[in-house]
């Protein structure tokens, strides 16, 4: 076998393992209680968000008249969402990463969004992304990229990334 054909192959195969980020957008909110720190979970939500990316802040009153800030972000630009994702990797543990690629198409809904929910205090405390069911979290609203917007194409395209490990060109 010539070398050309050799190193066809290789980028061949390169090329199926590795594939583009699959999200159009990413939503990212969380609610603070009075008691919580603002500084501090914002710049806790710097670690994974880009410092380009607006954090949009908004008064709130909860359900027994106690007020509450939500800070939220959507980020719909290519390099941020790269960022976003880098970041998200960086915080997960070896656990955490896994716990995502056996649950991520199952997190999709028929809306072609995956849903993610992250633990806040653990965030803030410890500067890692471990994953929640419930209680103080951070809410993710990743859109996959899915035409026509078909929830079988989303679970379609994130098998397919998740084959590839998560990672994007």
């Amino acid at each position: 076998m010539r070398i050309a054909d050799q190193v066809r192959e290789v980028v061949a195969a390169n090329e199926a393992v590795i594939m583009k980020l699959p999200f159009k957008s990413i939503d990212v909110s969380t609610i603070l209680h009075a008691t919580e720190n603002e500084k501090k979970v914002s710049e806790a939500l710097r670690l994974f968000i880009p410092e380009d990316v607006e954090l949009e802040k908004e008064d709130a009153e909860g359900h027994y008249g106690d007020s509450k800030i939500v800070l939220s972000t959507r980020i719909e630009n290519r390099p941020h969402m790269r960022e976003f994702w880098d970041g998200v990797l960086e915080l997960l543990s070896e656990g955490e990463r896994d716990w995502l690629s056996r649950n991520a198409v199952d997190r999709i809904a028929d809306d072609c969004t995956l849903y993610l929910r992250f633990d806040k205090q653990n965030l803030v405390g410890e500067e890692e992304l471990k994953f929640s069911k419930s209680g103080d979290i951070i809410h993710v609203r990743m859109n996959v990229s899915a035409y026509p917007a078909k929830r079988e194409l989303a679970v379609e395209k994130m098998e397919e990334f998740v084959e590839a490990g998560l990672e994007y060109d």
